[in-house]
């Protein structure tokens, strides 16, 4: 007896919840291979539709259209939702962070949701969708082998307890993909915004232990190739040749042909390869006749055919280079900031059309900052300094001031780069990377979740406490 009142109040059961919902809102889609077992799929649904303590994700699923209805491709395809009560309780699970009514950052916690900025039971958009589908990829990527020795109807495809399944599945060739739906609805309000604004203005030997660890030392590589690659040519005109007009012509001409050319096959091209291939969908989806939302089966047939989104890693990389392009030589060529500016404004316009119709959505990912990034952008403002303070000490119109004694033009030219580097860090130094309200904000949060801590092992002894009176007693 003792026992069981000590389970019951040291957690709260996921069981005491209706997780239920009679309008499904698809989030996610899972796509399973064509030949996938049918024992194999019921029990893959079970799981995912199963209860936590039995070592479910508790979520909601059904197929995209019923048996033998699907076009060529589309068997095999799971639409995965969840109730607003279970997404509530996932964002507890995966730590997610929301605005209080006192303007405070804090982790969302369900017992407290009430004290959450614009929180209502009947609120549903009170969690975004991104975070809606994070916490559903958090649930499915969860999904843990308890008694099963293997895959029902594959086995070779060994399971053991704790082992992630769909991971399992995945590496068998059982699950092809898992991506998230786009948001017609709030797609269509993003374009109505942007064309407001617009009309107003292989590492295969390496064995890194974490994925952070793995991508950070890619990037380093990368950056060093990249660079080189880039910019070799440029310092070899500039301090070999010493030919001020031949750099100003060759740096023009690599950094207008690259954004030319970055636009072009980031995004015009891929546009209208999507565009082409979407009529192709339209039409055999059309020529069906299926018990079934048409605009729901044709956007998951559209998008489960876009392609990956990679990451950020391309885009960081572009605007490292152009950085690079504008600060290096920035006293011989001054336009190339021009040439940016402009670059950068359609940069935002054809990053939203690749982000929006070329490729699928990629799930979001918190993260503290841009990692090693910031770094590399640093690096690349102290060698801008030093190579524009040589440039300027290597101008005709300076050396005419010096006509007698270089070593004095020497000794200024490094006394005016420390000065500018001096100046440089100062200027890190004092603008925080941290507004200061942040910086309150994200203390405050550090002390609150640690007294709740105190308070839940507080509870607990004083639970336990109470559960071995309890147990003397009978």
């Amino acid at each position: 007896m003792g026992s069981d009142w000590l389970s019951k109040k040291m957690k709260i059961s996921w069981s005491a919840y209706d997780t239920f919902e009679a309008n499904f809102k698809p989030l996610v889609v899972v796509e399973l291979a064509q030949n996938t077992k049918d024992e194999t799929k019921e029990w893959l649904m079970q799981k995912i539709v199963g209860k936590k303590k039995n070592g479910g994700a508790q979520l909601l699923v059904k197929p995209l259209v019923e048996e033998g209805k699907e076009i060529e491709g589309s068997k095999n395809i799971y639409l995965v939702g969840a109730s607003y009560l279970r997404l509530l309780l996932g964002a507890e699970t995966v730590g997610l962070v929301k605005e209080c009514n006192d303007n405070t950052m804090r982790a969302f916690t369900y017992t407290s949701r009430k004290n959450f900025k614009d929180f209502a039971e009947d609120n549903h958009d009170f969690l975004t969708m991104a975070e809606c589908q994070y916490i559903v990829k958090h649930e499915l990527e969860n999904l843990r082998a308890k008694n099963e020795k293997m895959i029902p109807g594959y086995p070779q495809a060994k399971l053991y307890p704790g082992k992630s399944i769909m991971r399992r599945l995945t590496t068998n060739g059982i699950l092809l993909q898992v991506f998230p739906l786009h948001d017609p609805d709030h797609l269509k309000k993003l374009g109505q915004i942007w064309y407001e604004q617009l009309k107003i203005r292989y590492q295969p030997l390496e064995n890194h232990r974490l994925e952070s660890s793995y991508q950070n030392h890619l990037i380093l590589k990368v950056l060093v190739f990249n660079f080189l690659n880039c910019f070799a040519s440029l310092f070899y005109i500039a301090f070999i040749l010493v030919d001020v007009k031949l750099l100003r012509q060759s740096l023009a001409t690599l950094l207008i042909t690259s954004q030319v050319l970055n636009q072009f096959v980031e995004a015009a091209l891929p546009y209208w390869l999507q565009k082409r291939r979407n009529k192709t969908v339209e039409k055999k989806v059309k020529a069906l006749q299926i018990d079934t939302d048409m605009s729901l089966f044709e956007q998951v047939n559209l998008e489960r055919g876009m392609d990956t989104y990679l990451g950020t890693f391309d885009d960081y990389l572009e605007l490292f280079l152009q950085f690079g392009y504008v600060s290096l030589f920035s006293c011989v060529y001054p336009l190339a900031a021009i040439f940016a500016v402009l670059n950068n404004i359609t940069e935002m316009y054809s990053d939203a059309l690749k982000m929006c119709s070329v490729f699928k959505r990629p799930f979001s990912e918190p993260a503290a900052n841009i990692g090693v990034w910031q770094m590399a952008f640093q690096t690349m403002t102290v060698i801008s300094v030093i190579t524009n303070c040589i440039l300027i000490g290597m101008s005709p119109q300076v050396n005419a001031l010096f006509p007698d004694s270089k070593s004095e033009l020497i000794i200024i030219v490094v006394l005016a780069e420390h000065l500018a580097l001096a100046v440089k860090f100062l200027m890190s130094y004092v603008i925080a990377d941290k507004p200061r309200d942040i910086q309150i904000k994200l203390a405050r949060l550090e002390f609150e979740s640690l007294e709740a801590l105190k308070q839940q092992v507080r509870t607990l002894i004083q639970q336990i406490k109470l559960a071995a009176e309890s147990l003397k007693e009978s």
